[in-house]
């Protein structure tokens, strides 16, 4: 089906109807139709109010609630009650292109969100990979955990609070400190060994 015809087919229904009629539709009409709304744009408001341009404000609580929805039966009902705080009878009521390109934009910013907490993943040694560091990684509460022991807050919850890209540029910090820390001690054992020492 031709992406004019799709977009027109489109236009009138709202996100509840689409919902609706997806599954009665065939299999070759479905992928035509998600192919066309998986192309949608950010939509600059929704329901007369103002979508945010990124996710560079968001706290990190809000942002651990975006990647729990993401595995939600409805992502985009989700997304939308976290951002935009609408409720489920508004945003059924949305066009289904409008919460199409509202949910794109979702998933490009987690996306590139995740991927910048991922460039600073710390680079594990043989031995500390033996002795099972990698089974110390505990998720979003670790973040959380680690976060509220650095800063001395005994309320984790307050963490949630706390805009993601701080919490980023803190681990960011510690990261390059344990690794240039790591480095100093190599290079002492390298010189002690070197006097004859080891």
């Amino acid at each position: 089906m031709k992406k004019a015809k799709i977009r027109k087919s489109l236009r009138g229904y709202t996100y509840y109807e689409f919902l609706l009629l997806y599954p009665c539709c065939s299999k070759e009409h479905q992928e035509d139709m998600l192919k066309y709304l998986r192309s949608l744009p950010r939509p600059a408001f929704i329901k007369g109010k103002p979508v945010p341009e990124d996710f560079n404000t968001l706290s990190y609580g809000t942002l651990d609630d975006l990647n729990n929805a993401a595995s939600s039966n409805d992502p985009a009902t989700e997304c939308l009650k976290i951002i935009m705080q609408l409720e489920q009878e508004d945003i059924f009521s949305l066009s289904v292109c409008e919460v199409f390109g509202f949910i794109n934009f979702c998933e490009k910013e987690i996306i590139r969100i995740n991927d910048i907490f991922k460039s600073i993943k710390t680079n594990y040694s043989a031995e500390e990979i033996a002795a099972g560091v990698k089974e110390l990684n505990f998720g979003s509460f670790g973040v959380l955990d680690w976060y509220a022991r650095r800063m001395g807050i005994t309320n984790q919850n307050e963490v949630r609070d706390v805009a993601w890209i701080r919490i980023f540029n803190c681990m960011k910090n510690d990261n390059a400190t344990n690794a240039y820390e790591r480095r100093l001690r190599d290079q002492y054992q390298k010189k002690h060994k070197k006097n004859g020492r080891g």
